[in-house]
């Protein structure tokens, strides 16, 4: 993946012209009427400004671009309704999309010719506006101003955010490589669980009514254990589309929760995927993705969760919602019980990765039933208030915050992905059951608003409040259990310098910084020698230097240098010499699992190399690192070159320092 993505940013930068005609086409053909529906433009534009970011593409000449197909495929689109007129209703492609020809109609009959500036940024509408405008006989002056004005707007706000997602893989990759690929396992993440949520609920929404009649005459075909069907599928009721819904929902997770615990009992299906996914996500364990995944993890943290549930419960009764209150109840014993019980009772084992008390097992995950179950119930209640168009929103935060958990747990190597499957699949289906006793037996909650408003308030505080009090020791508890091996130090000095990695470990194939250093001592010590050649400790990037990166005036040595990965950890000794000409070399040691006899003194790998200042559009700035380390490297040889043969030795491109 990372080589074809650098085949295409080698490609752009070999034929500018070309991507520009690339921009130019996408924004016309995304403004034009029909076309406009099938043209993925958004997604097309989004990589485009990655690209802008990467410095592949010119900025301006991108905007120009992008603005001028912007306004031609508009201006083409309300030529065509102005000659056409209400002849394009026969014409085909217009024939097999009435529908999206009506929804313009209304929108333009709705806003008028502010329609066409407003259009252009509303999916459903946007290709249609200005061929409706040319329709109902629009001015081509007040066309031309509205329409060049929305895409002198449109095209920075298309190109922005994939700007900055760009901006941030590029910062990303210069700490560790395995960033961008958490930073875009996230983006698919949240991608998915909307458009999965989505496409569910419209894929069962249609069909409910037909749900409903089958479910009858099943009923009457089994007249005892139809009875439940039929109280389910009455079309009496108010709710029967959503009641089926559920049902639906409800059947398809209890198949799924029987496949997997099959399978999770059998011992071998899902054991290799299981296997695939612990070691992929491990790979890409980085300290500021640790932090991030604990966050994640907090959301169903047992103290969290008990403060929910606790706070939800209270606000229900004193609202003399007593039937909600009793139902969230059911979901949060359910939550709470079922894990436990299911975990004793199965004893399957957990991840080999951090120490766990005893009788700590793996299936169910507690916390993902308990993100599934709670978030789903609360948007239940929200849902079922709201316009039934609207009502995947609130399922798409409840999928949000669940799949944040999921990762979570997965990626801290809590739990199999059988595990989290097993949780998601039971959670969904006490959900759908009790979403159905909710919808039949208690009337609309008339107080949502405030009620989510109150749970994601308490939710926050929660959260905060947990990381407080436990974040520091929840970090040392998910921290992998690492083995300390010993050498002897004549033995290291010899010849054993060569079992050591040779290059930063980022991610599987992806070597690309040499360790030219190796040294055994303390870090006080060689600080100290290395002063006395104009190193000093770097400014380091943290919260409080972060700003400094917004800040393209600044010069090299000003900007603070950002930490690096190596085997999952952060650099624990920056060095900085600053060198004439605007330049710096950086220095840095990571700690290893080897200890030197007879003194366990520690031994430490390094690397030495020179830095560059990379500007993004002139909003951001930050030192990487140059791609050519034996500058810095003969640098640093000159500058220990007064240790003495016992403390210092050159072996090829590698230096060993020793105290």
């Amino acid at each position: 993946m990372t080589d074809l993505f650098q085949q295409i940013l080698d490609w752009v930068a070999l034929h500018p012209y070309w991507s520009g005609v690339l921009i130019f086409l996408v924004a016309m053909a995304e403004s034009l009427a029909i076309v406009g529906l099938m043209v993925p433009g958004v997604v097309i534009m989004f990589g485009i400004g990655a690209l802008i970011a990467a410095g592949s593409i010119e900025f301006w000449p991108a905007m120009i671009s992008a603005v001028a197909g912007a306004v031609l495929g508009d201006g083409l689109s309300f030529w065509l309704g102005r000659h056409y007129r209400e002849d394009l209703r026969g014409i085909w492609p217009f024939t097999r999309y009435p529908e999206a020809l009506s929804q313009g109609v209304a929108f333009f009959e709705k806003y008028g010719g502010k329609s066409v500036a407003f259009g252009r940024f509303f999916g459903p509408v946007r290709a249609m506006i200005p061929l409706v405008a040319g329709m109902m006989g629009m001015r081509p002056w007040r066309f031309f101003i509205a329409n060049l004005l929305s895409a002198l707007a449109w095209a920075p706000a298309y190109l922005l955010p994939g700007m900055v997602f760009g901006a941030s893989l590029e910062l990303a990759s210069e700490v560790a490589f395995r960033l961008v690929i958490l930073i875009l396992l996230l983006a698919a993440v949240i991608w998915l669980v909307i458009w999965l949520t989505h496409r569910i609920f419209l894929l069962l929404h249609p069909h409910a009514s037909s749900l409903v009649q089958g479910m009858l005459r099943w009923s009457r075909l089994h007249p005892r254990a139809g009875k439940i069907a039929a109280a389910l599928a009455d079309p009496g009721h108010p709710e029967a589309k959503g009641l089926s819904i559920l049902a639906s929902l409800l059947i398809l997770a209890m198949g799924l929760f029987a496949l997997v615990l099959g399978a999770v009992l059998e011992g071998t299906a899902l054991a290799g995927i299981d296997q695939i996914v612990f070691q992929g996500l491990q790979s890409l364990r980085t300290p500021w993705a640790d932090h991030l995944m604990l966050y994640f993890s907090r959301l169903a943290d047992p103290n969290v969760s008990y403060a929910l549930i606790l706070g939800v419960l209270l606000l229900l009764v004193a609202r003399r919602h007593h039937r909600t209150a009793l139902h969230w109840l059911a979901a949060a014993s359910f939550c709470l019980l079922a894990a436990p019980l299911l975990k004793m009772g199965l004893q399957i084992a957990r991840p080999p990765v951090i120490p766990q008390p005893y009788a700590s097992y793996a299936f169910p995950s507690g916390h993902v039933l308990k993100a599934v179950v709670l978030f789903g119930f609360l948007s239940v209640i929200a849902a079922r208030t709201i316009p039934p168009r609207w009502r995947w929103i609130p399922y798409s935060i409840a999928g949000l915050l669940t799949a944040a958990v999921a990762l979570s747990r997965l990626y801290l190597g809590s739990h199999w992905l059988s595990d989290v499957l097993g949780s998601i699949t039971l959670g969904l289906a006490w959900i759908s059951a009790l979403g159905i006793a909710y919808h039949r037996h208690t009337d609309v909650e008339s107080h949502w608003r405030p009620l989510s408003l109150a749970a994601a308030t308490l939710l926050l505080i929660a959260v905060a409040v947990e990381s407080g009090l436990s974040h520091q020791r929840q970090l040392q508890l998910h921290t992998p259990n690492i083995a300390v091996s010993e050498m002897a130090a004549d033995q290291w000095w010899r010849s054993a310098w060569q079992e050591l990695p040779s290059q930063r470990n980022d991610t599987r194939n992806k070597q690309q910084h040499p360790l030219n250093l190796q040294y055994a001592g303390s870090l006080m010590w060689l600080k100290g020698r290395l002063s006395e050649s104009g190193w000093r400790s770097a400014t380091v990037l943290s919260w409080n230097s972060l700003l400094m990166l917004l800040s393209p005036s600044l010069s090299l040595p000003e900007l603070p240098v950002l930490p690096q990965v190596h085997d999952g950890r952060h650099d624990q000794l920056v060095l900085e010499k600053i060198l004439a000409g605007d330049r710096r070399l950086v220095l840095r040691l990571w700690s290893t699992d080897v200890r030197l006899r007879p003194g366990q003194e520690p031994l430490w790998l390094g690397s030495v190399s020179e830095q560059n200042q990379v500007r993004i559009l002139g909003l951001l700035t930050f030192a990487e690192t140059a791609k050519a380390f034996r500058p810095a490297f003969e640098a640093l040889l000159q500058d220990t070159a007064a240790l003495d043969t016992n403390q210092r030795r050159r072996k090829g491109d590698l230096l060993l320092i020793r105290e």
